[in-house]
């Protein structure tokens, strides 16, 4: 990380934590004169992967130059106090409270089904759901016990559902701020497991663990690679010089608690399920992953054996189960399983060739840098084609770039995360983006009548930015690097 220039959340933090106390726009009825531990925490790209993470698939993902800041702040009673704000933007901070019993039922600790229905029971303060389940998550699998609450501040420059993993930014930010306060020293494939947990069973969305790994060990200025079985970091791969991605927000709500992706979710692990089924009557070993077949050992032994789709009653009464802990097979429902199932075996090489490709670029090879772009493209067609988790909006942004093509330095483009909405990765030269991508969301906003967000740029990871400490004295507040 360059010293000399913060992220942008930490500059807004440090502005709005130094205003008068006369000034209500500003921290004086939030905070006291008491330490703040403060991390900050970027938002990511998913460059390639996505929904195959699940499936234990190899991933690629890029750290934004946008993200979420966790101040948190010692109390000496027993309540949570949390407030989230917009960065930059002059817009209503929402609060909740709750005290700490709250975690609490009569045998103890309350179990996940207790904390969602807490989290859901008000809608208007069912955003909270992420970080109050971030909480109790850290409590229940650390056994850490609190004694006295806190205030929490939420400061985000990341709209929320829009594909950009800002959920795991959330969870991510609130678990590595507790980190640093309580002295944990967890590991950062521990918080990225302890906030998938969270989403998973109080959020109650299915993801994988792909976001919150890729938002704790990013990397500013290159792609993570994660194999996801469950979250490896692998190494490191170099964007080529001259080249960078963007996002293009599609402005269409994207939530991977919804019924596409978790029907998706659920099609592929029937697939697996029935593969499973026909490997036990040949003798061979069940697998663990769908991505450890390669694509010619699917297409040639199992595809043709998979159901286009199944009815969920009829699935059950067959197998029993889809092995999976996280979703629920509905009786009345018909789900796709053999595209579900044949993406994520795909998408994995995919996204091996990509790597590959990048590293050819970077060796010199420019063509392989179109090879890079045909990757992209071909897992978004997947997504529209397999997985029917792609949207008209999105498409249209995805054949924008393609009809600009290599002719403009615009080399692929795929829609990211969950699908059904969000945001739009695209690769191309880096003078090309700055010149393009304005006129491809100003072309877009002709459609749907107001201007896409766009993210770039690139930022350090949760661990490499580690935590601040900011204590109140003579001159002010000052500020302590935390390691």
């Amino acid at each position: 990380m360059n010293a000399q220039v913060a992220p942008f959340e930490l500059q807004e933090f440090e502005k709005l934590l130094n205003k008068a106390n006369h000034d209500a726009s500003g921290f004086a009825s939030f905070f006291t004169t008491g330490d703040i531990w403060v991390t900050r925490v970027p938002a990511r790209l998913d460059v390639m992967g996505g929904i195959a993470d699940y499936s234990g698939a190899n991933v690629c993902e890029a750290v934004l130059g946008r993200g979420v800041l966790m101040g948190l702040q010692p109390r000496t009673d027993r309540t949570l106090r949390i407030r989230t704000m917009h960065a930059g933007l002059k817009a209503l901070p929402v609060e909740t409270r709750l005290p700490l019993n709250y975690f609490e039922s009569a045998n103890g600790l309350a179990d996940y089904a207790e904390i969602r229905e807490l989290c859901q029971a008000n809608p208007l303060a069912n955003w909270s759901s992420y970080i109050v389940g971030s909480i109790f998550t850290l409590l229940r699998e650390e056994q850490i016990k609190l004694p006295y609450g806190f205030n929490l501040l939420l400061l985000s420059a990341v709209p929320m559902n829009v594909g950009i993993g800002s959920s795991a930014a959330v969870e991510v930010g609130t678990l590595t701020v507790l980190n640093a306060y309580l002295n944990l020293n967890l590991a950062p494939g521990r918080i990225a497991q302890l906030g998938q947990m969270a989403e998973n069973h109080v959020v109650g969305a299915p993801c994988g663990i792909m976001d919150q790994t890729a938002i704790a060990s990013g990397r500013q200025g290159c792609l993570t690679h994660i194999l996801c079985r469950p979250g490896e970091v692998k190494g490191e791969v170099a964007i080529p010089r001259g080249t960078g991605f963007v996002g293009i927000n599609s402005m269409v709500r994207h939530s991977v608690a919804g019924n596409p992706y978790k029907d998706t979710r659920i099609g592929a692990f029937m697939g697996r399920r029935i593969i499973n089924q026909l490997r036990s009557e040949a003798g061979q070993s069940p697998l663990r992953y769908l991505t450890e077949l390669s694509v010619a050992e699917f297409r040639s032994n199992y595809e043709g054996q998979l159901p286009e789709e199944i009815l969920g009653s009829e699935f059950l009464q067959r197998y029993e189960t889809h092995e999976d802990a996280v979703t629920e097979i509905s009786p009345d429902a018909t789900y796709c399983v053999v595209g579900p199932t044949r993406h994520p075996v795909e998408e994995n090489e995919r996204v091996l060739k990509f790597m590959d490709a990048l590293r050819a670029a970077n060796a010199g090879d420019e063509s392989a840098l179109v090879v890079a772009g045909e990757c992209m493209f071909g897992a978004h067609d997947s997504y529209r084609n397999n997985c029917h988790l792609s949207t008209e909006e999105v498409d249209f942004l995805v054949n924008t770039v393609r009809e600009r093509g290599t002719k403009s330095g615009l080399y692929g483009a795929k829609i990211t995360g969950g699908g059904t909405g969000g945001a739009v990765a695209v690769f191309g030269q880096l003078e090309a983006l700055a010149r393009e991508i304005p006129k491809i969301a100003k072309e877009y906003s002709r459609r749907i009548g107001q201007m896409p967000d766009l993210f770039e740029g690139t930022s350090p990871g949760a661990i490499e930015f580690g935590a601040r400490r900011y204590s109140f004295g003579a001159q002010g507040w000052w500020q302590q690097v935390l390691h």
